[in-house]
């Protein structure tokens, strides 16, 4: 090839390679990532939620649970009285209940967080249990008596005859011990926790346990040594003075214990505090008013209701707590 003809091709060639160099790409079909489609989400309507009934309000009564001081019959009658008393002073709606036991109205006090709400009037041990298992708190005790005479509980006594060789609560190791029955309170179950908190069994400490009829046959047995011991109320040995004549001064006191309250009203945490006060409030107001006491005291037999806070017990607390017993278990 002449030097000629290969310039010529050699320049064809460059210039081809300029032309291909300067050209526009053409755009490539590229896949495009699609982001997946999420469906729209659609209100759903939530169930209907029921709308709660205040306590104390139409169609959720309060009830309120009593262990009569009187004829179980006497506190059934008048149950309808006080209901329709305390709706029409407070506006509240109560529904009384009648239990043969305190126990039983522990049991429905402390199922409050379950079920109906309800307030209980407990004696000294089912208050102790309450307090142990945080079912509530105390809002009214019991009142009896006038005056300088009005009290709110009462001490119970241990006694022995005037010559008894007993001579501490200890001394009863042994002995026979005599009371009205094993659910009486005065005569058993108080010197029961005294025994309890000297150290005693009262299960297996007396060598023999006898029930009497009445009160005055009780004091008469243990003045006669019949009856190494026995537990009776404070007030008994006055009350049945005339009865009794010269057996009265045979007869000198062992122990004595702390004071029971007569009755004490708890009400639980799910009474809202207005409640609670305006049900107080109409109760105290109806133990004053001459014509609705007559119906309370079918149920309390009180000769008036006054406020409580736990301050008042802490004596029976603190005694009550030196039996050793562990009272979250009463009733349960």
């Amino acid at each position: 090839m002449s030097k000629s003809n290969y310039a010529r091709l050699t320049l064809v060639i460059v210039c081809l390679l300029a032309l291909a160099a300067c050209r526009e790409e053409a755009p490539q079909n590229l896949p495009v990532a699609s982001a997946p489609l999420t469906p729209t989400p659609l209100s759903t309507p939530l169930p209907a939620v029921p709308t709660l009934i205040p306590a104390g309000a139409e169609g959720n009564p309060i009830r309120l649970v009593v262990r009569p001081r009187g004829p179980a019959a006497d506190a059934r009658n008048a149950t309808a009285d006080v209901e329709a008393s305390i709706l029409e002073q407070s506006g509240l709606s109560v529904q009384v209940e009648i239990v043969e036991r305190y126990a039983e109205a522990l049991a429905a006090l402390c199922d409050s967080a379950g079920g109906q709400v309800s307030a209980a009037w407990l004696d000294a041990p089912t208050y102790m249990a309450a307090r142990a298992q945080n079912c509530g708190i105390p809002v009214l005790q019991i009142e009896q008596g006038t005056r300088q005479d009005a009290r709110s509980g009462e001490a119970g006594l241990i006694i022995v005859a005037q010559d008894s060789s007993i001579r501490d609560v200890r001394g009863l190791d042994g002995r026979t011990f005599c009371r009205l029955g094993y659910d009486d309170f005065y005569s058993w179950l108080a010197p029961s926790l005294v025994m309890r908190a000297n150290g005693l069994d009262p299960v297996s400490a007396p060598e023999a346990v006898v029930d009497y009829a009445d009160v005055p046959e009780l004091i008469e047995a243990v003045a006669g040594g019949d009856c190494d011991a026995a537990g009776i109320a404070e007030s008994a040995l006055e009350e049945y003075a005339g009865a009794l004549g010269d057996v009265v001064d045979s007869i000198t006191a062992l122990a004595t214990t702390t004071s029971f309250p007569y009755g004490v009203l708890v009400m639980p945490d799910e009474i809202p505090l207005g409640v609670r006060l305006s049900l107080t409030e109409t109760l105290q107001a109806m133990s004053e008013d001459n014509v609705e006491a007559v119906k309370l005291r079918a149920l309390l037999a009180q000769s008036a209701l006054v406020s409580a806070t736990a301050d008042d017990f802490t004596e029976m607390v603190d005694f009550m707590d030196s039996t050793g017993l562990d009272f979250a278990l009463l009733g349960g």
